[in-house]
C-alpha cells in the first residue's frame, strides 16, 4: 500500500514538474515577444516623431524666409510662394538649378499689379518687383486660361528653368525651359521666352485699363528687360503660379515630401543657426 502512494506521489510531482517548467517557458517566450513587439513599435514611433518634427521645421522655415523678406508687404502671398518654393528646392535636387535665384508670377493678379517678384535665395533679399505681360489669348487683364500648344497665344503655367540670353526682334530676350510637362514643355518650340516690350509700361497701362499682352511669353518693361535678364539668366528657377487644382496636385515639382527631405539633408541645419535677420533691398518693391 505505501509503494502504491509513494508512486502516485511521484507521478504527481513529476507531472507538476513538468507543468511549471511549460508555464515559465510559455511566459518567458510571451514576455520575449512583447518586448520584441514593443521594441519594434517604439522604432516607428521615433521615426514618425523625427518626420513630424522634421515637417515642423521646414515649414517654420518657410513662414521666417517669407517674414524676412517681407513679402507681405511686397504684396506676395504666402501660398504661391510655399509652393515656389517646394518646386525650387526640387529643381535643386535634381541638379536643374545653377543659380539660387527664384522668380515667381503670380498670375491670379491682374496685369496692372507689379506681379513679378525676383528673389535672392542665397542671401534672402527681395532683389526686384516688375510688371509682367501674359499672352493675349489668356484674358484681357486677367488671366482665364493657359495652354502648351503651339500658336495658341497663351501663357503656360509651371516651373521653368532660365537659359541664355540672345538678342531678336523685341531686343535682349532669354529662352527658358519648361519642366512641367503637358503644362509647359514646349516653351521652346513655341518660342516662349523673357523679353522687353513697349507695350510692357504703366501708360499703356493707365490708357486701356490693362497691361499690353504678348504671344505668350512673360514680357517686361523695355528699358528694364537688360538688367532683370542678366540677373536671372542661365540656370535660375521661374515659376508661373496659379490657383489650378489639377496643376497644383500632379506637378512632380510640388511634391511636399521630396523638398522636406532635400530640406533634412542639405538646409535644416544652417536654417536652425541662420542670423535672425535678413537684409531687404527696397528698390523696385512698391506696387
Amino acid at each position: 500500500m505505501q509503494r502504491i502512494v509513494l508512486s502516485a506521489c511521484i507521478v504527481v510531482f513529476v507531472l507538476l514538474f513538468f507543468g511549471f517548467s511549460k508555464f515559465f517557458a510559455t511566459a518567458s517566450t510571451t514576455n520575449s515577444l512583447l518586448e520584441s513587439a514593443s521594441k519594434v513599435d517604439a522604432f516607428p514611433s521615433k521615426e514618425l516623431k523625427t518626420i513630424e518634427n522634421t515637417s515642423i521645421a521646414f515649414e517654420n522655415h518657410i513662414k521666417t524666409m517669407y517674414q524676412k523678406l517681407k513679402l507681405k508687404k511686397a504684396e506676395l502671398e504666402y501660398a504661391p510662394f510655399k509652393i515656389a518654393y517646394v518646386g525650387y528646392l526640387n529643381l535643386q535636387a535634381k541638379g536643374e538649378l545653377k543659380k539660387e535665384i527664384l522668380t515667381i508670377l503670380d498670375f491670379t493678379k491682374s496685369s496692372r499689379f507689379r506681379r513679378m517678384w525676383i528673389i535672392d535665395m542665397k542671401n534672402q533679399k527681395l532683389v526686384r518687383r516688375e510688371l509682367v505681360a501674359h499672352g493675349k489669348n489668356s484674358g484681357h487683364d486677367m488671366v482665364t486660361s493657359f495652354s502648351n500648344k503651339l500658336n495658341s497665344n497663351q501663357s503656360s503655367m509651371g516651373f521653368y528653368t532660365t537659359d541664355a540670353p540672345y538678342i531678336g526682334k523685341n531686343g535682349i530676350s532669354m529662352l527658358i525651359n519648361g519642366m512641367d510637362k503637358g503644362y509647359n514643355d514646349q516653351a521652346r518650340n513655341r518660342a516662349v521666352v523673357m523679353h522687353g516690350a513697349d507695350y510692357v509700361n504703366p501708360k499703356t497701362m493707365n490708357r486701356n485699363g490693362r497691361l499690353g499682352r504678348s504671344f505668350g511669353c512673360p514680357a517686361v518693361e523695355a528699358h528694364k528687360a537688360q538688367e532683370i535678364i542678366d540677373y536671372v539668366k542661365n540656370g535660375s528657377c521661374l515659376f508661373i503660379y496659379f490657383k489650378d487644382a489639377t496643376y497644383l496636385s500632379s506637378s512632380k515639382w510640388i511634391n511636399l515630401d521630396k523638398a522636406i527631405t532635400f530640406f533634412a539633408k542639405n538646409i535644416q541645419h544652417d536654417a536652425v543657426n541662420a542670423p535672425s535677420r535678413a537684409s531687404v533691398t527696397t528698390e523696385n518693391t512698391k506696387g
